[in-house]
């Protein structure tokens, strides 16, 4: 069985909505972030595959060097998502404050 440039590209192009599907689906965004790395790899895929197949590319590992590339710009991204997310025993909204509770008295 040989492969070619249809079917990485069909392999790809599943990779990158299966990335979006996953980073859509979820409400958390740390759990969206999960898909962002998923998406990366099927691009990275779409770039090697082109690089590897295509007729005109005089130097083949432009490829691998634009995946490599991708790649490190998703986990960078994943890195950040994870830095920015609140501690664990933080409550999820900030607490009200004695103005914001007498405004809602009044309303009463």
């Amino acid at each position: 069985m040989s492969v070619t440039l249809v079917g990485v590209l069909f392999v790809s192009a599943g990779l990158v909505a299966t990335g979006v599907l996953a980073a859509a689906w979820r409400r958390n965004a740390l759990a969206a972030l999960a898909g962002v790395p998923v998406a990366a790899a099927g691009a990275a895929l779409a770039s090697v595959g082109v690089a590897r197949f295509g007729s005109s590319v005089r130097e083949p590992a432009a490829g691998q060097e634009a995946a490599i590339f991708v790649l490190l710009v998703a986990l960078g991204l994943v890195v950040l998502g994870i830095a920015a997310r609140p501690p664990r025993g933080a409550p999820e909204r900030p607490a009200e404050t004695p103005a914001v509770r007498a405004r809602g008295r009044r309303r009463r």
